[in-house]
Formats: structure tokens, sequence, C-alpha cells
């Protein structure tokens, strides 16, 4: 049986959520996994009580020390040795778990899953991936979102490779189709370093190691045109946040606009409330908590991270997804496909 570790104390919401969803992820797949939950017993345990855990695959493991969203993500790594995040870590490295889950600091589990769990044969630079939504049907991930802000070609290039390994094997997409971000389509558009990047996929897609189309814009994203968008983190995460902001962004100018139709007399309660039903269920494709969090690829070990506002939901998600990693052999896949010459 699996064994996956939960930060307890990771996310805006923690750990009063994070409890939540891992006795919803317990109960739901029928204890089908153990879970070892780990924060600060005077924070966890009392929250803890009030669910009876009697019969779920769960135990509670004490750790005094807290890495927070303001902390210096190498720094924390090094002087909180005693966190839920390196702790959590350190049972994965020594075999006594096989997965580890938390919302809290990106920064900071990135650094502690590279200095705890080491990098994957091969591995050049464990990278981080985020889901977009599309109008066809598929799955759309952009890669990197900010682990890597000073990317050379060759990373961009394994990011590539890492991602469809992913997108085949742990999400059973036959033939990932990577674009390559750039300024226009054309071969000789972008900086030095993305010409550069352009043709060693090439070279990669002609080694079967990749399908590459070629250079891909801004406005291809949604469309569905590639399911592997590769960036530079930098990037990667400028369209990760402005792509956050557009729900509430729309959300704000539809209301505006209602209260002027309904105020007019336009509109009354009972249509007003099913245009907004409707309206709501045009961002049912950016509710990224259906997957809970993303695992860093290319590290020696299995470590998911979720959004900071991770609700329990994604707290159980997250677990859910811990578990598809580890049975999709993903990491195995990476290891055997980047350490060959």
């Amino acid at each position: 049986m699996l064994t996956i570790v939960v930060d307890a104390m990771g996310g805006d919401h923690a750990p009063a959520c994070v409890i939540e969803g891992t006795v919803q992820a317990l109960q739901e797949s029928g204890n089908r996994f153990n879970i070892l939950l780990i924060g600060q017993s005077e924070k966890v345990e009392p929250l803890l009580a009030s669910y009876d855990t009697s019969a779920l695959n769960l135990t509670f493991l004490h750790a005094p020390e807290v890495v927070t969203m303001e902390d210096i993500p190498a720094t924390a790594v090094k002087t909180k040795q005693e966190s839920s995040l390196v702790k959590g870590l350190q049972l994965c490295k020594a075999k006594q778990a096989d997965a580890f889950v938390s919302a809290g600091n990106t920064g900071a589990q990135m650094a502690a899953s590279l200095f705890v769990l080491g990098r994957l044969p091969g591995v050049l630079r464990p990278t981080i991936y985020a889901y977009f939504p599309r109008l066809s049907e598929g799955l759309t991930n952009i890669v990197d979102i900010g682990a890597n802000v000073d990317c050379k070609p060759e990373h961009l290039v394994q990011f590539a490779q890492m991602l469809t390994i992913y997108q085949r094997y742990g999400a059973g997409i036959e033939q990932p189709l990577t674009g390559l971000l750039n300024i226009g389509e054309e071969e000789g558009k972008g900086s030095e370093m993305l010409k550069q990047a352009y043709w060693l996929l090439k070279e990669a897609d002609r080694a079967g190691k990749i399908n590459f189309l070629g250079n891909i814009e801004g406005h291809d994203i949604l469309k569905g045109k590639a399911s592997i968008v590769v960036c530079d983190g930098v990037v990667g995460n400028t369209i990760l946040k402005f792509g956050e902001s557009i729900p509430e962004f729309m959300g704000i100018l539809f209301k505006r606009s209602l209260e002027k139709v309904m105020i007019s007399g336009q509109m009354d309660e009972k249509m007003a409330a099913i245009t907004t039903s409707l309206f709501k269920g045009l961002f049912d494709p950016f509710d990224v908590e259906i997957f809970g969090g993303v695992p860093f690829l290319g590290v020696d070990g299995i470590s998911i991270v979720g959004h900071g506002r991770s609700s329990s939901r994604a707290i159980k998600n997250m677990i859910y997804m811990a578990e598809h990693m580890i049975e999709k052999r993903v990491n195995e896949h990476i290891a055997e496909v980047l350490s060959e010459k």
C-alpha cells in the first residue's frame, strides 16, 4: 500500500482545509493508501480530534517548525530542518513514504525537493508546469512557470521532453505536441536563446523524443494548438498570473453589466439568475482544483505542489495526483529517456 505524506501546514487555509481534504481523500478512496499528516501538533491535533479517524489509514507526525509563504526558499530549507516541509521530504528520501504533498511555499518546496531528493539521472533542471483551458478537447500545459527564470536553450528542450513523458504516460495523450512560445511563427523569430532552442527542439523531434510543431504565439495557447507550450519561467509565470486574473476580472464586468440591465427593467430576477449561472459555467475550464496540484518534474521522488489558496477539494485531488504519478511510473520513464546517451 502506498504511503503519502501531507503537509498539514501548507497553504493559506492550513491546517483546517488540509485536514478536511485528507480525511475526504481517505473516505472517498476506501482507504486505499496510507497518509502521514505532518505539522505542528498544537495546531493540528485539536482540529483532527473533531473527525472520526479511527477507521482511516491516517497517522499524525509532529513537526515543530513551519516554512511560511514569506520565507526565503533556500534559507528556509537550511534553517528550518524541523519543518513539516523538510521532514516530510526526508521521509520520502528514507523510503518511509512514496510521495509528498503540500500547498505551501512553492519556491521552498522546489528548493527542499532538490536538496533532499536530488535530481533524476540526466536531468539538468527540474521544472514545474501549469494547466490552461483550451477550446478544443485535450490538455494544455505551460512549462516552465517560474521555477527557472534564466533558462538556456537545452533547458527548454528537457522541459519539453519531461512534459511529453508526463502527458504520454500520466495523461494518456498518445502524441503530445510541443510549441515554442515566441513573438512569431517564423523560424528566425525571437531572442538568440529562442532561436537556439528552436533548432534544438527540431533535433529532439528528429530523434523521436518530442513532437515539435515549431514556434507558436500567445493567441495559440487557448486555441489548443499545442498540448505543451514551452517558455522560460518569467514568461510562463506572467502568463499564469494573467490567466488566473481573468475569471475575477470578467466577473466584475459581468456584475456591473447585469446590475445596469436589472435597474433598467430589461431583465427580471429569474432571468438574471439563469444568466448568472450560465456565465459562471463559462469558467469551469479555469478550475484547476480538479487536478489539485502538479508534480515537480525531474526531482528524484514524487513532490506535488498546490496553489496557496487550495481548498479541501484541491488537497484531496493533490493526494490523488500523487497516487497517480506513482502508479504511472512517470519518474522512471523520465529517468529512462534522459539518461540515454
